[in-house]
């Protein structure tokens, strides 16, 4: 059985009436070594999580895993144990990449990177945007904001703010161009997402509002139609997924401080834990593929987009 599938690859329904945003972003996909094969699949499992809203940012992080279901269960039997062994389940605690210095962490963490190369079958993708560039739906950005804000209102698809509405169509267009490559018809998906202002329950806006803006995205790149698309917001102390979405948060958080320092050019030194983690980025394994794609404001006002070579920055 095969867990790996060869590029070239071509999004479904991919048009000049798309976005620039994700017919770039389609593009860049399109042009990947690899993916994985979930073609045997019933259920995929979507886990995301965002950097870069912090003061002194230069780029904003949007990573997410998409991953088997069906053989997560190795992957989390073995982290369990990993757990017990340091120390990190009583009481418990996250792996978390604001935590990488904290000693049970630093001691079990390139064993548990080892455990997601090994166990765990999916792509960890991660989209970087300049914090320069004003709106990916609009050359300005008040014009874009108040634009997507009434759309989602005109459609009953909640009240945003000009902000959050720009991110959650940065997120939903990004996974939903990944899902058009590697999902299938009748399979069941779930989409868990970190505590974040795109899924938020208030009065006029919540969650619900976030699964039909990402319904709608799905549509606009596949014609693949699910048995089931869940959502949920984090397990707690759940090893299966809470594990799982470590990964994007490690993520989206090296990624950051790599492109900080290489593309920004700020000094950043990376303590001897971001340098393992960074390392792995960099690294193929042949269950788990990497992608890491950046949006770069160009000095004619233009977008550079390409890859993060990651093995140049360690």
């Amino acid at each position: 059985m095969s867990v790996i599938k060869r590029g070239p690859f071509k999004v479904p329904k991919l048009t000049e009436e798309h976005p620039l945003y994700g017919r770039l972003l389609a593009r860049e996909a399109e042009k990947l070594a690899s993916l994985p094969d979930f073609s045997e699949d019933k259920g995929l499992f979507i886990l995301s999580d965002f950097g870069g809203e912090h003061k002194g940012a230069d780029f904003a992080t949007y990573s997410f895993l998409i991953c088997s279901a069906d053989k997560r269960v190795v992957f989390e039997e073995k982290a369990k144990e990993l757990r017990v062994k340091h120390g990190l389940d009583d009481p418990w605690k996250e792996f978390g990449f604001k935590d990488l210095s904290y000693g049970p962490i630093s001691r079990s963490l390139e064993e548990f990177l080892s455990l997601a190369d090994n166990f765990i079958h999916g792509a960890l993708i991660t989209i970087s945007v300049d914090q320069r560039i004003p709106s990916l739906f609009g050359l300005e950005k008040k014009e874009a904001y108040d634009q997507i804000v009434e759309i989602f209102r005109q459609n009953d698809l909640g009240e945003w703010k000009g902000k959050e509405s720009e991110k959650v169509l940065r997120v939903c267009h990004a996974i939903s161009i990944f899902m058009s490559l590697v999902a299938f018809s009748g399979q069941k998906i779930l989409w868990l997402c970190d505590h974040d202002s795109i899924n938020v329950d208030g009065k006029r806006r919540d969650f619900s509002h976030t699964q039909k803006i990402f319904g709608h995205c799905l549509a606009m790149y596949s014609d693949n139609l699910y048995e089931i698309y869940g959502f949920a917001k984090p397990f707690e102390k759940d090893v299966g997924t809470t594990d799982l979405l470590s990964l994007a948060d490690f993520s989206a958080g090296i990624i950051q401080e790599i492109l900080q320092s290489e593309v920004a050019k700020k000094d950043i030194q990376l303590s001897d834990e971001k340098a393992t983690l960074a390392k792995w980025m960099g690294t193929d394994s042949s269950f788990l593929t990497k992608t890491n794609l950046v949006f770069i404001q160009q000095d004619d006002g233009d977008w550079g987009v390409g890859s993060v070579d990651i093995q140049a920055k360690i």
